[in-house]
C-alpha cells in the first residue's frame, strides 16, 4: 500500500491548519501525503463520500503501558477510533520506562510518546495505593537520569497532584515535577483533581507550554466560571500560555462544569480521552468525547483542531509533521462519520497510518 498510492475522494476534508471543511482530495504515496494535483490514473481511488477526512488523531492523554495496571493495548484500541498518535502521560516512571519502552513503544504500529511520571513506579497499582503517597518514589535525580535515557521518547514530565494519589504530599510531588522539568526543557503536565493540591496552588505553579489536565473534572471545588464568566484564576493562566486539556478518563469530565465554560467563551485547548483499563467502558474513545464537544455547539473543525494539531503541538510532535495534511507529513489519516443533530455521533470509518489502511469499518 506505500508504494502503490492511493486517494481518498469524495469526502470532506478538514484542515486543522487551514481551519477549512471543504471538498477535496487526499492523495497517499509512499507512506506520505502528496500534493492533490500529483493524484494519477494509477492511483486507486477510495470513494469516502458522506465522510470526513482529518489528519489522524493525536490523543493527549492515554495510558497505553501494555501489561501494566491501567495499560491499553494502543495497536487495539487506536485504529477503530481514527487515532493514529497516542501520549502516555505517566503510566511509567523512572524504574519502569525502559520496561515500556522495549515491551510497548518498540513493538507498536501507533506512533507513541510519553509523559514520565514524576514517581518512579508510575501508575502501577493505582487501586492498592496512589504512587505518590511514598515520597522516596518521587525522586527527582532518577526522573532525570531516565529523561536523559530517553530523551527520544519523553516529551514531558506529569504529576498527579490530587489527594487520592498523593495523601497530603500533593504540592511537594508538584514542586519536585516543577523542578524536574525546568531543568530538562520539558512541558509539566499536572492532573487536577481533589485538594490539598488546589487548582490554585497548580496554577500558579504552571507556565506557557505546561498543561492542566483534567480541566473540567467536577473534583477540584473549584469551578472555572462564576456568573457566566471565566473566573480571574483561570483566564489569567490562560492569557499566560498554560494549555487547557480535557482528559475524560472516568471523572475527569463533568458536563455542567463543561457547559457553562463554553457558553462563557472557554474551550479547552485540547480534547483528550484519558483512556485506560478502568475508563474504557466509560469513556468509549477520542470520537465519543469528540461528539460530546459537538453537542456543547463547539463546530467540527474546532473539535478537529483540538485533536490533531494542537496536541501534536504541545507534545513537541508538529515538527515531524504529525496532526497535519500538509504535503510531505507522514500520511496519519482518520476518515470519520459525522452525524448530526441533538445527540451527535463520531465513529472512525476508515483509519490510515504511515500510508497503511489500519482500520476499516466496511471489514
Amino acid at each position: 500500500m506505500n508504494s502503490e498510492g492511493f486517494v481518498l475522494r469524495g469526502g470532506l476534508v478538514c484542515d486543522p491548519e487551514a481551519g477549512s471543511l471543504a471538498p477535496g482530495d487526499v492523495v497517499v504515496r509512499d507512506g506520505r501525503i502528496a500534493a492533490p494535483a500529483t493524484a494519477g490514473a494509477a492511483d486507486r481511488i477510495v470513494d469516502v463520500s458522506g465522510l470526513v477526512v482529518t489528519p489522524g488523531l493525536v490523543d493527549l492523554h492515554t495510558h497505553v503501558f501494555v501489561g501494566q495496571d491501567l495499560g491499553v493495548d494502543p495497536d487495539v484500541v487506536g485504529p477503530p477510533s481514527g487515532v493514529t498518535t497516542m501520549v502516555d502521560t505517566g503510566s511509567a516512571g523512572a524504574h519502569l520506562f525502559g520496561a515500556f519502552v522495549r515491551g510497548t513503544v518498540e513493538r507498536a504500529r501507533t506512533r507513541i510518546a510519553a509523559f514520565i511520571n514524576i514517581s518512579s513506579v508510575g501508575t502501577t497499582s493505582i487501586l492498592l495505593s496512589g504512587e505518590l503517597k511514598t515520597l522516596a518514589y518521587v525522586d527527582p535525580a532518577s526522573c532525570r537520569a531516565a529523561i536523559d535515557a530517553y530523551r527520544d521518547r519523553i516529551v514531558g514530565v506529569k504529576v498527579r497532584a490530587s489527594a487520592d494519589v498523593a495523601g497530603d504530599n500533593g504540592v511537594v510531588a508538584l514542586d519536585r515535577a516543577r523542578e524536574v522539568a525546568d531543568a530538562e526543557g520539558l512541558p509539566l503536565m499536572v492532573h487536577l483533581g481533589p485538594p490539598p493540591a488546589s487548582l490554585a496552588d497548580i496554577l500558579a505553579r504552571l507556565g506557557p507550554g505546561d498543561i492542566l489536565t483534567h480541566c473540567f473534572t467536577g473534583l477540584s471545588g473549584t469551578p472555572f466560571t462564576e456568573h457566566g464568566r471565566l473566573v480571574d484564576l483561570i483566564a489569567e493562566a490562560r492569557r499566560r500560555g498554560v494549555v487547557f486539556d480535557i482528559g475524560h478518563g472516568m471523572c475527569g469530565f463533568d458536563l455542567e462544569q463543561a457547559r457553562a465554560a463554553v457558553a462563557a467563551g472557554f474551550l479547552p485547548d485540547t480534547i483528550s480521552s484519558d483512556l485506560h483499563t478502568y475508563s474504557r467502558d466509560i469513556v468509549g474513545g477520542l470520537p465519543d468525547v469528540m461528539a460530546k464537544f459537538l453537542a456543547l455547539g463547539v463546530g467540527l473543525p474546532e473539535v478537529v483542531r483540538r485533536t490533531t494539531i494542537v496536541p501534536a503541538r504541545v507534545a513537541g510532535l508538529d515538527g515531524a509533521g504529525v496532526g497535519s495534511l500538509r504535503p510531505g507529513a507522514p500520511a496519519d489519516l482518520a476518515v470519520l462519520r459525522v452525524t448530526d443533530g441533538p445527540s451527535p455521533t463520531v465513529s472512525a470509518a476508515l483509519t490510515v497510518r504511515n500510508g497503511e489502511i489500519v482500520h476499516s469499518a466496511s471489514n
